[in-house]
């Protein structure tokens, strides 16, 4: 029988790992950077949990804290909802700490890319979402490389089955 057809396969779940660990990477090296970035003053404009329920699954929830802020870099107005560099769903309790940590009209410290003010964070050098991603990407590329290992030396079968 073909190993073309799970090498393939595999091959792809290896790609998807290996670009997430990619992906996770520049955030990291981009999440490093950002605690050089300067910072201005800037005010929150709205603070919210925002709820989120997939209506697929009748089970799957999310959280999410909704901040949005103004700040001027060299007296030109900017907006942005980034709280960190990588920012992902969390639990109702994280989420209206968030909330709770910056109330609508606030000041707060705004942390900006000096090479692209528009790019900024209220926490710099943080990216709680990257040990998911490591974890997850690793997850695929291994997965794949098992595949491509176990088709390769005979032990995944494509083809017909005969019944007698």
């Amino acid at each position: 029988m073909s190993i073309i057809f799970p090498s393939l396969f595999s091959l792809v779940f290896v790609f998807i790992g290996v670009a997430i660990l990619g992906y996770a990477r520049k955030m990291d090296s981009k999440a490093k950077e950002s605690l050089a970035w300067p910072s201005t003053d800037g005010e929150i404009s709205h603070s919210a949990v925002l709820y989120q329920t997939n209506t697929s699954t009748d089970s799957a929830q999310t959280y999410k804290a909704d901040i949005a802020y103004r700040y001027k870099v060299n007296g030109k107005s900017y907006s942005s909802s980034r709280i960190s560099l990588l920012d992902l769903s969390s639990s109702t309790r994280s989420a209206q700490n968030t909330v709770d940590r910056y109330p609508d009209n606030s000041s707060v410290q705004v942390y900006y890319n000096p090479a692209n003010p528009a790019e900024a964070v209220l926490k710099p050098g943080e990216s709680s979402g990257l040990t998911f991603l490591y974890l997850f990407g690793g997850l695929f590329a291994v997965a794949g490389l098992l595949f491509l290992i176990a088709s390769i030396t005979g032990h995944v079968h494509m083809g017909t089955t005969r019944v007698r």
